[in-house]
């Protein structure tokens, strides 16, 4: 039995120093929703499963305060188009901050100022309440009502959902760094594929906290 144990031991030791794979945190899940998007059509949570998701807050009106953020979106769009991932893998959300006055049309008009299509970025809107319960309550971001040029402060961050709805990791107001993106993605895609011994290899990984740096 001492030699069993002994061998458990030195397994863990190695495990914790070692960190032969790496995970994202998981957060909680991503909160359920009913919104409308960019082509008046209503988009439920649970139409996001099964693929990776960027979500950002922003609104048609915010101009220079969502710029970086949005190149940076736009950059990563980009790489993942080029790669084939777009679409099949990853998706991308924004979440209007201004519900009372971005309409389904203004925010086609937004899409079509960016070059992006509605199968792959989704811009949506709804009720300001459940706007509020989404954004505040559920992604525990802090944002204030527009004053009448449209200007609010908002703790801008960009989130990263995974394909069963959870949420994994979150960028800065400037969004989210290409490279730790696409690490980010590969973290994913490897833990949601395992099976077998690795899966309970990934779920160590959770339980002695391997994530990346």
């Amino acid at each position: 039995m001492s030699t069993l144990l002994a061998g458990l031991l030195a397994t863990l030791i190695w495990f914790v120093v070692a960190r032969p794979v790496k995970v994202l945190p998981r957060g909680e899940p991503f909160p359920p929703f009913a919104l409308t998007d960019q082509r008046g059509t209503r988009l439920l949570d649970s139409d996001l499963r099964g693929r990776m998701v960027f979500v950002s807050l922003m609104h048609r009106r915010c101009g220079d305060e969502c710029a970086g953020q949005t190149r940076r979106l736009l950059e990563l769009r980009q790489l993942l188009q080029n790669s084939g991932r777009l679409g099949s893998e990853v998706l991308f959300l924004t979440i209007t901050l201004d519900p009372a006055h971005d309409t389904p049309a203004d925010l086609a008009a937004l899409a079509g100022e960016l070059g992006v299509d509605p199968q792959t970025w989704r811009f949506v809107t709804g009720d300001p309440q459940e706007i509020k319960m989404i954004v505040g309550g559920g992604l525990g971001v802090y944002y204030t009502e527009p004053d009448e040029h449209g200007k609010l402060y908002a703790e801008r961050r960009t989130f990263l959902i995974d394909p069963s709805g959870m949420i994994r990791t979150s960028y800065p107001a400037e969004g989210p760094p290409l490279a730790t993106a696409l690490r980010d993605i590969d973290l994913i895609t490897r833990e949601m594929g395992s099976q077998g011994a690795m899966r309970l290899v990934y779920e160590a990984s959770h339980l002695f906290v391997c994530y990346p740096e």
